[in-house]
C-alpha cells in the first residue's frame, strides 16, 4: 500500500509505538551503501528534565530503509503530524525590527539577525553543490564522504569548534531549512517566570563598594526577603508614598526595636548594606503583586480603563439604524444670564444626550435646570422620538432644515447607572417596547462614543461662549465665570440646535458610511443625516415604531394646577408660598366638554390636581381625566412671551416684581395716604359749608323734604351748570379778542374768575 508523504513533513509514533525516537523531519529519501532509504531529522523538543525549557542541541540526521518505513506508514505505526507553520520562523526581518518598541530593543534584534547571518555564513558553502548554483539535496550531502573532510576544514577557517558547525547545520535543517532557525532563543532561558536563587546581590555594586568605603555589595534576598518587601509594597496608597512605604517595611524587618525612656519602642535601621534597597524593594513588589505604583494608585477600572483595549469598536455589533443609541448627561459648563434681566445670572444648564450608534447623530436632547433624573431622562427620550423638530427649533426663532434632526425611539438605550436605571423606566420600557441596558460602575469607556461628544461639544461649542468655566472650578483670586455670563436660555438653546444641526448635516463622516454608499454616482456626502437616510431607505432601520402623542404624555413631569371657572393655573411657590400663577391660564374645547368648569362654578370651590407638562415649553400640558388625556393651550396674548421663557424662569420673574412691588410699598403708601386726606379735607368742608347753610335757614327742614324733588333738583342743577359753561366760554373768548401779542401781567384774578364769582352769588342768593 502506498502512502502519500512529503519532504519536510513531520512524522511521529502512534500510540504504543516506537518506529523512531520522536517528531521526525523527512528530509528526503536516496542511496546509502548500496541501500534505498530516507533521512529523518528530530526537531526540537522539550527537556525531559525541565518541560519549560526546548532543547537547543538538535541531533545528527539517521536513516532508515525505504521500504521499512512506508510499512510503517502504511500499518498507522506511524503518522504525519499536521503542524500549523511558526510565524517566527518565517518573518521578515523588517517586520521584526518594526515590532521593537524602542531604539535599544531595535538595536538588540538588530544584533541578533547579524549573528543568524553569521551563522548562515559558516553553513552555506556546506550546503552547495559542486557548481555551486544552488542548494544540494540534503541525502546527496548526506551521502557524500567528503562532507565529514569538508566540515572540520571550515570549521578551523572561521575559528569555531566542529560540534558547533554541525549544531548549526542540524538545527538548520531540523527547522524545515529555514535560516531563522539560527536564531538564539535567549527570551526562553533561565525558566522565564521563575525566580533564581539569589547568592550574592543582584545587579552592580554600589559606589561605596567599589570605593572601597563599604563591606558588603549588598543583601541577598531570599524568599522570605522577597515576600516581605511585597508586604510592604501593598502599603502604598495616595497617602502612603512608595518612599514612605519602604522606610515602614525596613523598620519593621531590617531593624532593631529599642524601647526608650518614655517607654515607646524606636527602630533603629540596620546599616544600609545590611538591608534591601528601595530598588529592590520596588522591583521584588512589582514583581510578587503584578502591579505597579501607577496601577495601585489609579485603582482596577482606571488602570483597565487607560491600559486595556478590547480591540473592538462600537460598530462591531451595530449594523442597523435605531437597533441602539447611547444616552448620557453632563453639564453645559456656561453660566447664563435671565431673559428678565441681564443682570440675573443663572448657574449652567443640565445637558442630557442621545446619540444614535449606528450613524452618530444626536436626536434627542433635554437642556435645562432641573438636575439628572429619570423624569428630564424621560424628556430627553420624548424629543428624540419627536417625528418633526421644526416647530420645536421655530420656538428658538430658528428654521432648520426637514429631517436634519429625526425622529427616533432605538430599540436599546446604552446608559451608565444613573437617570435610566429608575421603577418610571421600566414602565416606560414595558409599555412602549424599548430597552435599556447598563454599564458596570465606573466604567463610562464601555460607552466611549457619548462620552467623547461630551467633550466634542465642550470643545466646538461651550467653550465659545460667553460665561464658560470651560471645565474648571474657580481658584482662589480668579473672577467668577458668572460675572461674563450674557446669554439667556433662548439663545443658548438657538446655538445649540445650529450645532446640532451641524453635527448632523454638515460634519462628514466616511468611516460609518457603508461602501455602496460612498462608491455611489453622483457622489453622496458621507455627512451622518445621509447616512442615516441611506440605511433607513434600504430598511435597515430597527428603531421602535412608537404613538408619538401616547409617549408625551406618560413622559412629562407633573405640575400642581389648580382648576378654576375659566381655566386651569399652574400652582407653584414664590417667595415660600404655594399660589396660582399669572397668566399662566390653560383651556380647551376638551376641557369645556369635560364639565370640570361647570363644576367648580356651580360649587363655587376650586379643584387642586396635577397636569403633565414640559417646564421649557408653557404653550402646552396635558391633564389626566377619567376619559383620558386631554390637551389645553395657554392663551394666544400669552403665546409670545411664555414660548421663551421656562416655568424657573417666569417664577423668578414674579419673585422679582413682587419684591419690586415691596420696595416701591413706601411711595405707594404715601400717596394712597395723600389721597385719603385730600377726600376727608372735601368732605370736611362740605359738612363745614352744610352746616352754614342750615344755621341760616329758620328752622332745620324735615328728611323728607331734603329727598323729595329729586327729578326738579336735578333739572336745574344741569340748568345752572349749562349757565356756566357758557359764562367760561364767553369769558375765555373776550380773553383771546384783547390778549395782545405778548402775554398780559398777571393780575390777581382773571375775567373768568370775575364771571364764576358772580355766577356763584346769583346762585346762592
Amino acid at each position: 500500500m502506498t502512502v502519500a508523504y512529503r519532504t519536510n513533513d513531520v512524522v511521529d509514533n502512534t500510540p504504543g509505538k516506537s518506529v523512531v525516537s520522536g517528531p521526525s523531519r523527512i528530509l528526503g529519501g536516496g542511496v546509502f551503501d548500496g541501500e534505498e532509504v530516507i533521512w529523518l531529522i528530530r526537531i526540537p523538543s522539550a527537556d525531559a528534565k525541565k518541560p519549560t525549557r526546548t532543547k537547543d542541541y538538535a541531533g545528527a540526521p539517521t536513516h532508515m530503509a525505504l521500504e521499512e518505513f512506508e510499512e510503517a506508514l502504511g500499518e498507522n505505526h506511524l503518522y504525519v503530524l499536521k503542524l500549523a507553520p511558526d510565524p517566527k520562523l518565517s518573518m521578515p526581518d523588517q517586520v521584526r525590527l518594526q515590532a521593537c518598541s524602542s531604539n535599544a530593543e531595535r538595536e538588540k534584534q538588530q544584533k541578533k539577525l547579524d549573528l543568524r547571518d553569521k551563522r548562515f555564513a559558516a553553513i552555506r558553502p556546506l550546503l552547495l553543490d559542486e557548481a555551486e548554483k544552488a542548494f544540494a539535496p540534503i541525502p546527496d550531502l548526506l551521502a557524500n564522504p567528503q562532507m565529514g573532510g569538508a566540515l572540520k576544514k571550515r570549521a578551523e577557517e572561521l575559528g569555531v569548534s566542529l560540534p558547533t558547525l554541525y549544531k548549526w547545520r542540524h538545527r538548520y535543517w531540523a527547522q524545515g531549512s529555514q535560516k531563522n532557525a539560527l536564531l538564539d532563543n535567549y527570551e526562553k532561558c533561565g525558566s522565564p517566570g521563575q525566580p533564581k536563587k539569589q547568592r550574592v546581590k543582584l545587579g552592580r555594586s554600589t559606589r561605596a563598594f567599589k570605593a572601597r568605603m563599604s563591606p558588603s555589595r549588598g543583601v541577598a534576598l531570599t524568599d522570605g526577603d522577597k515576600r516581605k518587601l511585597a508586604f510592604g509594597y501593598s502599603l502604598i496608597t495616595h497617602s502612603m508614598s512608595p518612599r514612605d512605604a519602604y522606610l515602614l517595611t525596613c523598620s519593621i524587618f531590617w531593624a532593631e526595636h529599642v524601647v526608650d525612656a518614655r517607654g515607646n519602642t524606636v527602630p533603629k535601621l540596620f546599616e544600609k548594606e545590611l538591608r534591601p534597597t528601595f530598588e529592590q524593594f520596588k522591583r521584588w513588589g512589582r514583581k510578587l503583586s503584578g502591579k505597579t505604583v501607577t496601577e495601585i494608585l489609579f485603582g482596577p477600572t482606571k488602570w483597565r480603563q487607560s491600559t486595556k483595549s478590547n480591540g473592538g469598536s462600537e460598530q462591531d455589533s451595530i449594523v442597523a439604524v435605531g437597533q441602539q443609541s447611547q444616552f448620557d448627561g453632563t453639564s453645559s459648563d456656561v453660566y447664563l444670564a435671565s431673559y428678565v434681566s441681564r443682570l440675573k445670572k443663572l448657574p449652567p444648564m443640565t445637558r442630557l444626550v442621545l446619540k444614535e450608534s449606528r450613524t452618530g447623530i444626536i436626536y434627542g436632547l433635554y437642556c435645562g435646570w432641573k438636575p439628572p433624573s429619570p423624569s428630564t431622562a424621560l424628556q430627553a427620550i420624548l424629543h428624540g422620538a419627536m417625528d418633526c423638530k421644526v416647530a420645536w427649533a421655530a420656538r428658538f426663532g430658528i428654521d432648520i432644515p426637514p429631517g436634519s434632526i429625526p425622529g427616533l425611539l432605538a430599540r436599546m438605550h446604552l446608559a451608565d447607572n444613573g437617570e435610566l436605571k429608575a421603577e418610571q423606566i421600566t414602565e416606560a420600557e414595558e409599555q412602549f417596547g424599548f430597552g435599556v441596558t447598563c454599564t458596570p460602575t465606573f466604567s463610562g469607556d464601555r460607552k466611549g462614543g457619548i462620552e467623547t461628544q461630551h467633550h466634542t461639544d465642550h470643545q466646538l461649542l461651550d467653550k465659545h461662549l460667553p460665561g464658560a468655566t470651560h471645565g474648571r472650578p474657580k481658584e482662589r483670586g480668579q473672577e467668577h465665570a458668572a460675572l461674563g455670563a450674557l446669554w439667556n436660555y433662548y439663545e443658548y438653546m438657538r446655538e445649540l440646535i445650529r450645532y446640532v444641526v451641524w453635527h448632523n448635516t454638515v460634519e462628514e463622516v466616511p468611516d460609518l458610511a457603508p461602501d455602496d454608499m460612498l462608491l455611489a454616482e453622483p457622489r453622496i456626502p458621507p455627512t451622518r443625516i445621509n447616512i442615516f437616510n441611506w440605511l433607513t431607505e434600504r430598511r435597515m432601520n430597527r428603531s421602535v415604531p412608537v404613538d408619538y402623542q401616547a409617549l408625551r404624555a406618560f413622559t412629562l413631569p407633573d405640575v400642581n394646577v389648580v382648576i378654576r371657572k375659566n381655566g386651569i393655573y399652574i400652582e407653584a411657590k414664590v417667595h415660600g408660598k404655594m399660589q396660582a400663577l399669572p397668566r399662566l391660564r390653560y383651556t380647551s374645547a376638551e376641557l369645556v366638554a369635560t364639565g370640570l368648569l361647570d363644576k367648580v362654578k356651580q360649587t363655587g370651590k376650586v379643584i387642586h390636581t396635577r397636569m403633565k407638562m414640559s417646564h421649557e415649553d408653557l404653550s402646552e400640558a396635558w391633564l389626566p381625566t377619567k376619559a383620558g388625556m386631554i390637551r389645553v393651550a395657554t392663551s394666544a396674548r400669552d403665546a409670545t412671551i411664555l414660548s421663551k421663557l421656562t416655568l424657573e424662569e417666569w417664577v423668578l420673574y414674579l419673585e422679582s416684581e413682587a419684591l419690586r412691588r415691596d420696595l416701591a410699598q413706601g411711595e405707594t403708601e404715601q400717596t394712597q395716604a395723600e389721597t385719603l386726606l385730600g377726600r376727608l379735607a372735601t368732605t370736611a368742608a362740605a359738612k363745614a359749608e352744610t352746616k352754614a347753610e342750615l344755621e341760616k335757614l329758620p328752622k332745620l327742614p324735615a328728611k323728607k323734604k331734603l329727598t323729595s324733588n329729586l327729578d326738579q333738583n336735578r333739572k336745574e342743577e344741569l340748568e345752572l351748570l349749562e349757565q356756566q359753561e357758557a359764562a367760561l366760554d364767553e369769558a375765555e373768548k373776550a380773553a383771546v379778542d384783547e390778549s395782545p401779542s405778548d402775554p398780559p401781567p398777571q393780575e390777581e384774578s382773571s375775567a373768568s374768575d370775575d364771571v364764576m364769582s358772580a355766577f356763584h352769588a346769583t346762585a346762592m342768593a
